[in-house]
């Protein structure tokens, strides 16, 4: 009985060690979500403002530019980011995490990353593949799948220089396979309480001519200047477009990731909770019989030596 009650503490000492770990780690995961977030409203104005100087670029180059051509005479495209080699691979980029402890997060993304390569390939394409995270790259390794790049401890403390570098080697697998597209499949950060699997196109990019929305069109816009031409306009600030957008999906990769540690934490308290009283129940429950057991041994003898 004594061991028995010495082993017990010993395990609700453990699981109580365990929730302290599991609270620190919610508390971590809440500071990183924050960072996270705020740096996606940040970057969001930079990328949004980068798209719109690209539209309004994008509608004084032509439409030979907006759709990659290059104009009579020139003999090579202007724009090869723009257009899709229709007869090239497809080359897709998932982002998983660099850790676990975060529920259901790693595993979704990776099976329908999975799925998506099955389906590119069922399709009579070839398929590449790029991994962002040591999940990724362990999880594709295992099941023989050629992984083309593999990018594992970038998402710990993101930088922007780091979705550059990313970036700029997308885009010259871009250029130098003659790649038909570049996908990126990740978890969408949509809001605290809702995440979701997203496959977002990246290669070829789109520049819409239109007015992007939001922005003022009751008044005739003032006539704008482009030195030297649209078109140096256009070549200029796509890389930073695309660096942009890069970046968002790698925050919203990681504010998902968050999100769901949280969750995955909180829950883990909850049930370190119920099985520290579970574990004192039947503690208390072994030392109330441990005692009834000895005052009845004490009456019994008590009355023996009475008699």
């Amino acid at each position: 009985m004594a061991g028995n009650l010495i082993a017990l503490r010993r395990r609700i000492k453990s699981v109580r060690n365990t929730r302290k770990l599991t609270k620190a780690m919610k508390t971590v995961a809440a500071a990183k979500l924050r960072r996270a977030s705020g740096e996606l409203r940040r970057s969001q104005a930079y990328r949004d403002r980068i798209s719109m100087m690209l539209q309004e670029a994008g509608s004084r180059a032509g439409q030979a530019v907006l759709s990659g051509q290059s104009p009579k005479g020139t003999g090579a495209d202007t724009l090869p980011l723009l257009s899709a080699n229709e007869r090239g691979a497809a080359l897709l980029v998932v982002v998983a995490g660099d850790k676990g402890l975060c529920g259901a997060f790693n595993s979704h993304v990776l099976k329908q990353g999975e799925a998506i390569v099955r389906e590119i390939a069922d399709s009579g394409r070839e398929v590449l593949l790029v991994t962002v995270g040591s999940k990724a790259e362990r999880y594709f390794s295992k099941r023989n799948v050629a992984v083309k790049k593999a990018y594992s401890g970038m998402l710990g403390r993101l930088q922007f220089e780091d979705a550059a570098r990313l970036a700029a080697d997308l885009q010259e697998l871009f250029r130098s396979e003659a790649l038909h597209s570049v996908e990126f499949a990740s978890s969408e950060f949509v809001s605290a309480s809702k995440q979701q699997f997203s496959r977002r196109r990246l290669f070829p990019v789109e520049i819409s001519a239109d007015v992007p929305a939001g922005a003022e069109t009751e008044t005739e816009p003032l006539p704008a200047i482009f030195e030297p031409d649209a078109e140096a306009i256009v070549r200029a600030l796509l890389p930073r477009f695309i660096t942009a957008v890069v970046y968002q999906f790698l925050l919203q990769s990681i504010a998902a990731e968050q999100v769901a540690r949280m969750v995955a934490m909180e829950m883990a308290t909850r049930n370190a909770n119920d099985m520290i009283r579970a574990l004192t129940l039947q503690m208390n429950k072994m030392r109330q019989a441990a005692i009834t057991s000895e005052l009845l041994e004490l009456i019994t003898a008590t009355e023996a030596l009475n008699k």
